[in-house]
């Protein structure tokens, strides 16, 4: 989305996150479908929850370039406006880690927040290797069909929330 604001910034994602929850408590019934859509985004991501963790667990143990690195740990706009929809917190963050550093929420097991909660580009990004897995799995249509919906149901829920708060 052009002209989002850079959520990376300590103080654009304090400011931000300020902002989108005045703007949830203030136009709550203006926002029904947002939150709407958000929870049906939510059940889509966990109904493919299971065949990513299937593949991530075979996958990314055996790994040499680790993809959880704090520069794709960072929530965008987007990914703020769906918290907020869903009346969730966003973490807090280490804001003086490195891009190339480990993702501060990944942990021994994988990543410490719940697949639904992730910020957008560590949940909807696969490697070529985990792809090329992903692909091979019988149930890999079904997935790419599901993710296809979920995708359109984010786009929906965004132009939903632009045509309120342009209009507020």
């Amino acid at each position: 989305m052009a002209g989002t604001p850079d959520c990376r910034n300590r103080n654009i994602y304090n400011h931000t996150t300020k902002n989108l929850k005045e703007c949830f408590l203030k136009y709550e019934h203006r926002l029904q479908k947002v939150k709407e859509l958000a929870l049906q985004i939510k059940d889509g991501i966990e109904k493919i929850g299971h065949f990513i963790q299937q593949t991530t667990q075979t996958v990314c143990p055996d790994c040499k370039n680790v993809c959880c690195i704090s520069k794709h740990g960072y929530y965008n706009y987007e990914d703020l406006v769906y918290l907020h929809a869903l009346g969730i917190r966003p973490p807090d963050y280490d804001f003086e880690k490195k891009d190339e550093d480990t993702c501060q929420f990944l942990s021994e097991s994988g990543c410490s927040l719940e697949r639904p909660f992730r910020p957008s580009n560590c949940n909807w990004y696969f490697c070529d290797s985990l792809l090329e897995f992903m692909e091979k799995m019988p149930d890999y249509q079904e997935f790419d069909n599901l993710l296809g919906k979920v995708a359109e149901l984010w786009m929906e829920m965004m132009d939903e929330f632009a045509q309120v708060s342009n209009h507020v």
